[in-house]
């Protein structure tokens, strides 16, 4: 079997603390068998609620025991709902230093399986047997089973032990946003194709559409990078916050199931050729290397909202909700709501991503397959949390009531029912103080069903194909080179793009990010991806 790694980009900043925390978790795991034994005959012989911490991401909250939908969720349970709560600034840091402390929740939300291998290796996460999960949370598997195309049950193993469930999530492919007002100044329609794109992006470009009298907007920046490539078959992550780089550890998955690098696909050419094109013409901001985005949300473009681009790409929710309709301030994403506030006369429009001259089309999306969730090592030597947390996992997949309290809490209290579904009328922070997104488990395939429809609809209603994140298993190949691929990759691509070097240098890049250790990389990740493949068979 290949040997793993923990080191992978993704968690680099964890690796020296989670040194110290595995040392914590190993003083865990050898103290005395009697002891063990003692406290595990004391669990069983204890019919009382057992206390269960849950830690679900970077918003945490202490739950008031008081409150209605945290004593609904504890009887249905028998459990003492707690949550976990670690200071969100430095939040990582923090984390650690209560796992190197001997600190850890029962219930974890890792964001990749780099980060659940790191955390197996700390002595943080423990085994959770599929076998287990199929017997105790049956419509859960039977849902996992019928959404699974291969990488659902397999992200969670980890040399060849299952640590946990990933969730079937729905998630939209990101959508293209323009500005109307400037389309309808121009007296054109949004564009569908790569050459229709070019003209209108060239016309917001020469034409004035702001009407101040000055040749001072571009068509796009770089987050419309991955709809260009998308244009080619392949899915390319850039403009990610404040940066504008390439997320080159974000492989693709292909049609035969094999995950490859798309950089240093041939069709990356073209999609550069069409980029350094659009650069040259001045579609493309000439700031772009600076991002989008300036601060605050990360969603956020300032280049868009404050009229310096007229095109650019997000995912559906940031804009609208359920509909096109700017005048319905409950359908108002925060992007939208940041727009109106700095330039009320905006009018924003979706529209399709752009079709290549091969037919195809596409962005990026956030995985099929997330909200990866574990139980610690603390919670697996107590089969009263093992059963209480695979109850709540039943119990999310076949009672659409659970699932709604467990997201939402209660009507009039933490949300108002819409003609268009459930509003949150409270912050993130006073939801999970009362109970609501402590125990829940994502925006999943259900949720978006039972409880969301029409969003989900109106979002799928706006996007096309999308090109999905593949969750790369960590192997020593892979997180040895990542950061120079990523380096090299974003270097090239500039100049490419600037016109800093020829097209023609992209033979060099990739014979360089070959040799780099781009091609062992992907032949690691290749057969590493098999063998989870193999071991869920199995």
């Amino acid at each position: 079997m290949r040997k793993r790694n923990l080191n992978m980009k993704q968690t680099k900043r964890f690796t020296c603390c989670l040194l110290s925390a595995a040392m914590a978790g190993t003083m865990l795991a050898g103290c005395g068998s009697s002891d063990k034994a003692a406290d595990t005959s004391a669990a069983a012989a204890d019919d009382g609620p057992v206390q269960m911490e849950f830690l679900g991401g970077q918003t945490t909250a202490e739950v008031d025991d008081n409150a209605e939908v945290v004593k609904m969720i504890e009887e249905r349970f028998n459990i003492d709902l707690k949550g976990f709560y670690v200071d969100p600034n430095n939040f990582q840091e923090n984390l650690n230093v209560k796992f190197a402390g001997g600190e850890m929740p029962d219930v974890i939300v890792v964001g990749s399986p780099a980060e659940l291998a790191t955390y197996v290796e700390g002595g943080i996460i423990g085994e959770l047997p599929i076998e287990t999960i199929r017997e105790k949370a049956p419509t859960f598997a039977k849902v996992a089973d019928e959404y699974d195309d291969g990488s659902l049950w397999s992200t969670m193993i980890y040399n060849g032990k299952n640590y946990g469930v990933a969730q079937p999530m729905n998630q939209s492919p990101m959508a293209m946003f323009w500005r109307k007002d400037w389309l309808d100044k121009l007296g054109l329609e949004v564009p569908e194709t790569l050459e229709e794109y070019e003209e209108v992006l060239t016309a917001f470009v020469e034409q004035d559409p702001d009407g101040n009298g000055k040749k001072d907007t571009a068509g796009a920046a770089e987050r419309i990078f991955g709809a260009v490539f998308g244009a080619f078959g392949l899915r390319c992550i850039t403009g990610v916050g404040t940066g504008s780089g390439f997320t080159v550890e974000e492989m693709q998955l292909g049609e035969d199931n094999v995950p490859f690098f798309p950089y240093i696909r041939p069709e990356a050419k073209e999609a550069l050729t069409v980029l350094h094109d659009w650069y040259e013409k001045g579609i493309i901001d000439k700031e772009f290397i600076t991002g989008e985005n300036h601060g605050g949300y990360a969603g956020l473009s300032h280049s868009f909202m404050n009229g310096q681009i007229g095109l650019t790409c997000a995912p559906p929710y940031t804009y609208f909700a359920y509909s096109s309709d700017m005048k319905a301030e409950d359908n108002l994403g925060i992007c939208m709501k940041e727009m109106v506030a700095v330039n009320p006369d905006a009018v924003v429009v979706p529209g399709p991503a752009p079709v290549g001259p091969e037919g195809k089309s596409g962005t990026e999306a956030w995985g099929k397959i997330g909200r990866l969730t574990c139980l610690t090592t603390k919670a697996v030597q107590d089969p009263r949390k093992v059963d209480a947390f695979l109850a709540m996992l039943e119990a999310y997949y076949s009672d659409i009531e659970y699932m709604k309290l467990s997201n939402f809490g209660l009507e009039g209290v933490h949300y108002k029912q819409t003609e268009h579904g459930p509003i949150r009328i409270m912050d993130g922070i006073e939801l999970r103080k009362q109970g609501v997104l402590q125990a829940d488990f994502g925006a999943t395939v259900l949720y978006a069903k039972n409880l969301t429809p029409e969003k989900t609809e109106y979002a799928e209603s706006i996007t096309g194909n999308g090109y999905y994140r593949f969750n790369a298993p960590p192997v020593e190949e892979f997180s040895n080179v990542i950061s120079t691929l990523d380096s090299l990759t974003e270097q090239a691509y500039f100049a490419m793009i600037t016109g800093e070097k020829p097209l023609d240098y992209f033979d060099t890049f990739v014979e360089e990010f070959k040799k780099a250790g781009g091609e062992a990389a992907e032949k690691a990740v290749q057969e590493a991806y098999a063998e989870k493949l193999a071991a869920v068979q199995q």
